[in-house]
């Protein structure tokens, strides 16, 4: 097995390579900076010093490290050393602000641009009783650190503020009314997790020592509480609602335990915040519901998901298994598609295992049949009457044990039997590891050492009442016929018996009238049955709860894999200005010769020559002696060089003499631009890549980079096979022996997953050869430099490097390219996503070519505005250190089986952390390439079930709507009704009363130039290029939803407000837009 050292060798070789190659490029002075701009950062105190620009910050962290200290005690510490100068003397507010920002980015493993842009300044103010207190300002941004490390930064900045001499906030009534209402506006226009009632947000805000500010981040402002002397706009502020709501009242519990082991005064009142929290309901299941999302599911419910306990080498991390079958048979899910379930989190991912069970269905003629296999439900799939259960849904203990969920009782499963038949009989369970027992086999070891029946046997009969029961041993008794290994019910009149059959999942058919069951011994034996059809006790056998748990699950986003674009796609970040049409277009732009537009200029010190910001060296004298500032000096640190006013650019000849320069014919490719620069001094990029990128079919996006998005997916080990990596591939890339240690000789071994390998979906695979082949055409064309990659086929990809990036995140993850998967989705190492404080909870990461971001990211290219620098690799993380990522990934469980402690905890419903359970935290002492992890569940194929959703495949929204509804009704344990109710409630009627409003309100916009409008000019068209005026929000969009709302009103009888509510509405939109074909009335019509 490749040791840990080998491994990281070769990355840092190839990183090397990389990295030679960048300079070499950067150093002809074609980009804007002379080298790669990304900065390479080995640890946290390495990015925490690089993001705050404090010198000595990263060694500090270090020594508390050492010392033990946990993450959440060294960011409060660390703020101690400011107050007592170890890092340089600054004022007193000043040291607030840094070791708030600090404490944040410490918090963030140094990964989030939260320190940065989410906390915008530190200030004081006076209280009524001429007191000094701390104001921190909150914007947006804040919210890529998290509720956990937002409600933090206030105890940071309130442990500080009492070593530095200030009061506690003291909030006037008027400042607590204000509060109050934004929170109240911030929801209903951009929502929130959780919202706690206005009394809870008044204690907030009156026991809080530190005043919770905000910069505005909506444009909207309060109706109530205005021009307020210490809140200094009127508009509402999203930074500070969010710590206020998604920081302190989500987190109390959590802020309550910090508070308490440092003694802290004044947060008394968190302990009844924390007790209201923990009485308050969840918010209702179908809350928001949307039209083309299907529920699977209610809680608790006959039929719905049954619970089972486990991690497959493809599950955990807030991902979880079902089986293939049952995502072939409902359609909307796919290996990536993102469930919301009632328990134990928010969402989750959905991925293929095999290995559990699948759903139980009643076909057209009546037979109950369990589907097991993706043949089988392609078989039967125009047979099914209705699914009467849709199986058993794999969870791992790591996801209750990360959300403090109690665990609830488990499905009783082969490996609960297991561990109950080895308290018996160790050398017995030992034959049954491998393969469940026969029926026959299964009851002669119940008999013998008194064990509940197999599961394999177990019906479910907690499903039933015990009249139910009574009734249908006495119809077997009475009217009941074996014959061979088939027994054979006259069924009753009124269905009851083949209604029972149906709860308890026994399968059978119809045969001449009559219920047949074949292999009928163990459901006579749990009723106490003898073969001759007589009642007899003492042939009853011992069995368990089959389904104690019933989990209500819904869909939430489709699974994604899909080239990143910006909204018009651009091939190049140069600006035409309106000279390129709505499209943007180059060739446009070149009919005009000459054009004006904003963008950065440089000059030259040596000869006075201005030339375009995109290049550093002279294109005069190829001087580069001109200022360049430094980049990342502190926390505020902007560019200050450059000139934005509009220049006179002869596009013609720059375009002629690129294209002359590539050796490539004029206009071959239609190049997209971008209409302007928004970053802060306009420096563009040259347009010789633009040019490239247009050629090879790849865009570009806003900080240079080339980009693909997929959902995340963990993956902790692989078959070579179904990833599509050949024996003699994989032993070059490290992979020389199993999991179990056994030289890898055949394709279909399990092999553990490295940390930094990721296997990426056959889409991507394409999209990135296209990119690798830009990339050499831009070595050898644009900088004259040897091609790298050389790539003709996605297999010529396996083996290099990539750069993994979280859209809330500035830190890239070095990552290398293993195998392919058909499913639209980056499996990953758990530590992986998590080094990019992602789980895989239906959330989507991007990848670049390694190469790409070293040569053609630039700072210079980011927006100007707050947020500007998220989404973009300020920093390479080139090795994962488990110890420094998010602690979820931590408690996946690694064990190969769970104890049968933890299954009698569960049936007692204990906390998770009371159950001792090996998790991936005990493995991590130092960094490694393999961790030795295993799995409870096997699972034949990563990718097995639906390639993608229906919500993907189909194509309008009434599609997606019929098809939604077709499966809540054929569902048993969905209520068609309800979902009908629900899409209407919270998606129809919110979306006409929306178009309603916005189309009362509406810009035009002119159809040529684009030009927006408050109003239509009085001319009627265009003041600028005098074409046609549209509007921006049309009448068939207000209308789009009503007709299907009524028609599903009336459909499922829906309740009488709901429809009067949609007729009403009918009315005002009628009002509002007459049948066209009506003649308006002339005053004489009523005279």
């Amino acid at each position: 097995m490749a040791t840990t050292s080998s491994y990281h060798s070769t990355l840092k070789e190839k990183l090397d390579t990389e990295l030679n190659i960048a300079l070499a490029a950067r150093k002809k002075g074609l980009d804007p900076a002379p080298t790669s701009e990304i900065n390479i950062t080995e640890d946290l105190a390495e990015r925490v010093e690089a993001l705050i620009g404090v010198k000595g910050l990263g060694a500090r962290i270090r020594e508390l490290e050492q010392a033990g200290n946990s993450r959440e005690e060294l960011a409060l510490k660390i703020g101690y050393d400011f107050v007592e100068n170890k890092f340089g003397e600054y004022r007193r507010i000043e040291i607030v602000e840094h070791a708030v920002r600090t404490a944040v980015a410490i918090l963030t493993e140094g990964v989030v641009a939260a320190p940065i842009e989410g906390i915008s300044r530190v200030e004081s103010d006076r209280n009524d009783d001429g007191s000094e207190y701390i104001k921190v300002f909150y914007s947006g941004p804040i919210r890529s650190a998290g509720g956990t490390a937002q409600a933090l930064s206030v105890l940071a900045a309130d442990y500080i503020r009492r070593r530095m001499g200030f009061a506690a906030y003291q909030p006037r009534e008027n400042e607590i009314g204000r509060y109050v209402l934004e929170v109240s506006v911030y929801e209903r226009i951009s929502g929130l997790q959780y919202k706690p009632t206005d009394e809870e947000i008044k204690e907030i805000v009156r026991g809080c020592p530190i005043c919770i500010d905000g910069d505005a981040t909506e444009d909207m402002e309060v109706g109530g509480f205005k021009d307020l002397q210490r809140v200094a706009t009127n508009k509402i502020r999203g930074g500070m609602v969010l710590v206020l709501i998604e920081g302190i009242a989500m987190k109390a519990t959590k802020i309550k335990r910090h508070v308490d082991r440092l003694g802290l005064e004044g947060w008394e009142w968190l302990a009844k915040l924390v007790k209201s929290k923990g009485e308050k309901k969840k918010k209702k299941f179908l809350g928001d519901l949307i039209a083309g999302r299907p529920v699977f599911g209610r809680p608790s419910t006959k039929g719905s998901f049954s619970l089972r306990y486990g991690r497959s080498r493809n599950t955990g991390l807030e991902t979880v298994g079902l089986n293939p079958a049952t995502m072939s048979l409902l359609g909307f899910v796919a290996a990536g598609t993102q469930i919301k379930p009632e328990l134990p989190g928010k969402a989750g991912c959905v991925v293929p295992v095999d290995s559990i069970d699948g759903a139980t269905v009643k076909l057209k003629d009546g037979s109950l049949v369990r589907l097991d296999s993706a043949e089988a439900v392609t078989k039967l799939r125009d047979e099914v009457a209705e699914i009467v259960d849709v199986g058993e849904i794999l969870i791992d203990y790591g996801d209750f044990l990360e959300t403090g969920h109690r665990l609830m009782p488990g499905a009783y499963s082969h490996e609960w039997w297991l561990r109950e038949l080895e308290a018996k009989s160790n050398e017995e369970a030992a034959k049954w590891c491998l393969k469940p027992p026969n029926q026959a086999e299964a009851i002669e070891l119940a008999y013998r050492f008194d064990v509940p029946l197999h599961p394999a046997y177990t019906y479910l009969w907690a499903d039933i009442t015990e009249e139910d029961n009574a009734y249908l041993a006495d119809s077997i008794c009475k009217n009941g016929t074996l014959d061979e290994d088939t027994l054979f019910i006259h069924s009753d009149d009124k269905g009851r018996i083949k209604a029972i059959l149906e709860d308890l999942l026994v399968l059978h058919h119809i045969e001449n009238g009559s219920l047949a069951i074949e292999e009928p011994d163990a459901l006579l034996r749990c009723l106490g049955i003898t073969v001759d059809l007589r009642r007899d006790e003492f042939t009853r056998v011992k069995t368990r709860n089959k389904a104690p748990t019933r989990i209500g699950v819904r869909m939430g986003r489709p699974e994604k894999s899909k080239e990143r674009r910006m909204t018009p796609a651009p091939h190049s970040i140069f600006p035409v200005g309106e000279y390129g049409g709505k499209s943007r277009l180059l060739k446009e732009a070149l009919k005009k010769k000459v054009i004006e537009v904003e963008i950065g200029m440089r000059r030259c010190n040596e000869c006075g020559n201005e030339f375009i910001s995109s290049s550093c060296i002279c294109d005069k004298c190829g001087s580069s002696n001109f200022k360049t500032p430094g980049l990342m000096q502190d926390a505020r640190s902007r560019l200050k060089t450059g000139s934005r006013a509009k220049k006179s650019i002869d596009i013609w000849n720059y375009y002629h003499a690129t294209i002359k320069k590539l050796g490539e014919l004029p206009n071959k490719q239609d190049v997209k631009c971008v209409q302007g620069l928004i970053s802060k001094h306009k420096v563009a990029e040259h347009l010789g890549k633009g040019i490239l990128r247009a050629k090879h079919g790849v865009f570009v996006f806003k900080d240079g980079t080339i980009r693909y998005d997929f959902t995340n997916l963990p993956l902790t080990h692989f078959k070579p096979k179904e990833i599509g990596l050949s024996l003699e591939k994989a032993k070059e890339l490290g992979y020389s022996h199993d999991t179990f240690g056994k030289e890898l000789e055949r394709d279909v071994q399990i092999v553990e997953l490295k940390q930094q390998d990721i296997v990426i979906s056959l889409d991507a695979a394409s999209y990135l050869l296209k990119v690798s082949q830009f990339l050499d055409s831009l070595l050898s064309k644009f900088y004259g430099l040897s091609p790298y990659y050389g790539a003709s086929s996605k297999e010529d990809l396996l083996g290099e490097l990539v750069l993994g990036l979280a859209p809330h995140t500035s830190a890239g993850i070095l990552g290398r390219i293993i195998g392919f998967t058909k499913a639209s989705a980056c499996y990953a190492h758990p530590f992986f996503h998590a080094a990019k404080r992602r789980n895989c909870d239906g959330d989507e990461d991007s990848v670049l070519l390694l190469l790409d971001a070293l040569i053609n990211f630039s700072l210079f290219f980011l927006p100007e505005k707050r947020g500007g620098r998220m989404d973009a690799p300020l920093v390479l993380i080139p090795f994962i250190n488990p110890k420094e990522v998010d602690k979820e990934a931590r408690n996946v469980s690694i064990a190969r089986e769970y104890p049968l402690e933890f299954y009698e905890a569960a049936c007692l419903e204990k906390l998770p952390k009371e159950v001792d359970i090996e998790t991936a935290s005990t493995r991590i002492e130092e960094p490694k390439d393999v961790y030795g992890f295993l799995y409870t569940h096997e699972t034949t194929d990563i990718a097995a079930g639906p390639l993608n959703s229906l919500y993907k495949s189909l194509g309008t929204m009434m599609e997606k709507l019929d098809a939604q509804l077709r499966l809540a009704r054929i569902i048993r344990a969905v209520d068609a009704p309800e979902v009908a109710e629900a899409v209407i409630e919270n998606h129809f009627l919110r979306d006409i009363k929306g178009n309603l409003r916005a189309f009362g309100s509406q810009r035009m916009r002119c159809s040529k130039c684009n030009a927006k409008y408050r109003r239509i000019p009085l001319s009627g068209k265009c003041t600028r290029c005098g074409s046609k005026i549209l509007p921006t929000v049309h009448i068939a969009s207000v209308k789009k939803y009503l007709d299907v709302s009524l028609r599903m009103a009336n459909e499922y009888h829906l309740s009488d407000y709901t429809r009067q509510r949609l007729e009403l509405l009918q009315k005002d939109v009628n009002s509002l837009f007459p049948d066209a074909g009506k003649q308006q009335k002339a005053l004489t019509d009523f005279m």
